[in-house]
Order: structure tokens, then sequence, then C-alpha cells
């Protein structure tokens, strides 16, 4: 006997939820779960609004991510271009000049 399942089934759902875990995990730190991540190369059917409206959600993060990464690698740019431009140059001293008698 067939019993029709409760909610239909949403082959989008996966899909986003494999890449909200990796955007979670990107924006505690792990870049890396980013990588790899594509589209299905064909498309399972249309987006519903509910899709839709969840991955508008999801790219609203990662454009912030991006956004944050952009600000810190600016930051860290600046602080390079500082260390390699000391506030003070060395101290020198005179030449010292021997004579020699002789």
């Amino acid at each position: 006997m067939y019993t029709a399942p409760s909610e239909p089934w949403d082959p989008w759902a996966p899909v986003l939820d494999d890449l909200e875990h990796r955007v979670e995990a990107a924006e505690s730190g792990d870049l890396a779960a980013l990588d790899g991540w594509a589209p299905p190369a064909v498309q399972p059917r249309p987006m519903t609004p509910a899709d839709q409206q969840r991955a508008n959600g999801i790219l609203v993060r990662q454009r912030a991510l991006l956004s944050r990464i952009r600000e810190e690698q600016k930051v860290v740019a600046a602080s390079m271009h500082a260390m390699r431009r000391p506030q003070y140059k060395a101290a020198t001293s005179p030449p010292v000049y021997i004579d020699r008698v002789g």
C-alpha cells in the first residue's frame, strides 16, 4: 500500500542545505569549506518562491562575508606596508679615520 508523503520532496533543499553549511563554516573562519561547491549542472526544477528567498538570504550572507574579507585584507595590506617602511632611520655613527704616520 502506497502512502503519500506529508510534504512534497524539494530537490533544492539538499543543495541549499549544503551551501548554507559551507557559508556558516566560512563565516566561522574555515574558508576552505567554500572550495569545490558548484550549483547543480542540471536544475532539478525551477525554484519555488521559498527556495528563491532562502537562496537570496544565503547570497546576502556570502556578500557580507566577501566584504568582511576584503576589509580585513585592506587592514593587513596597510599593516604590511607600514612594516616595510619604518618610521625611523637607524642611527649610524660617523666614519672614523685613522691616520697612519710613517
